[in-house]
């Protein structure tokens, strides 16, 4: 098995493309050495840095997450919805509920929302640094770890490559939040996220700069952050496209059937 970092995006549902690529990656003969990641790339990265294969992971994932069951109303003065059935979700499934029982180094961004400044988490309690890394202001309550208020790291970095700039040319970086064309941006919904996109996207781009491979499936402009229910396909896309990224590059890959 070859090791190479990972660094994982956020991108709300988009996000559960990361084990489609993972798998991928896998079938491949690539593994991660470490792994750094914010929001739903920190929720997934840290059952592959535990050691989850990103089969169990999907399993997982389809079978649990269910976004009726997530969302609880919280306050409109903090957050519209609570992360408490999420916090729950991760006590009840992660393989270690602390870095240092991860068998993978594990690097989760969020942003001090006091500051504005990326914090990086890698040690010490796990579940908390996650939630934070997920925290999407307005949607969700700022997660308070040591007296502070942490909300979502893609605020301050959706992809940290950074964590890894003494090595970049070794990083696999995966961004799930592809630019729609302004068609398919047809709604109130959508013309938001493509606001937000355009606003990061020269950041992206200098993030992915210098990676060995920068993998963003184009497919998943059909989805938006909230698409829980369309996790198997959402997973597919990012299977089948880095299937293909890594087919030019002359690798043999292996077939899976999805149910």
């Amino acid at each position: 098995m070859k090791k190479q970092p990972f660094v994982l995006s956020g991108g709300g549902a988009r996000g559960f493309a990361h084990v489609g690529v993972a798998q991928v990656l896998r079938e491949a003969g690539i593994e991660p050495e470490a792994i750094a990641a914010t929001s739903a790339g920190a929720l997934v990265g840290a059952f592959l840095a535990g050691g989850m294969p990103p089969d169990e992971i999907r399993t997982l994932f389809i079978d649990q997450i269910k976004l009726t069951r997530m969302l609880r109303w919280n306050s409109i003065k903090t957050g519209l919805f609570t992360l408490q059935q999420l916090g729950d979700f991760l006590d009840k499934n992660l393989p270690s509920k602390t870095f240092e029982g991860l068998e993978i180094p594990f690097f989760v961004t969020a942003t001090n929302f006091e500051t504005g400044k990326q914090q990086v988490f890698n040690s010490g309690d796990l579940i908390q640094p996650v939630l934070a890394a997920c925290s999407i202001p307005a949607i969700f309550p700022a997660i308070v770890i040591d007296g502070v208020p942490y909300v979502d790291g893609g605020l301050s970095d959706n992809l940290p490559t950074a964590l890894f700039a003494d090595r970049k040319q070794d990083v696999i970086a995966v961004h799930v939040n592809p630019l729609a064309t302004i068609a398919e941006s047809n709604s109130i919904a959508r013309i938001i996220d493509r606001s937000w996109l355009l606003s990061t996207r020269r950041q992206i781009l200098q993030s992915a700069e210098g990676c060995a491979m920068f993998i963003e499936p184009p497919g998943l402009t059909a989805f938006g952050m909230f698409d829980a229910h369309k996790l198997k396909e959402i997973y597919e896309i990012g299977y089948i496209f880095t299937q293909e990224r890594l087919n030019i590059n002359g690798l043999k890959q292996t077939s899976t059937t999805f149910q």
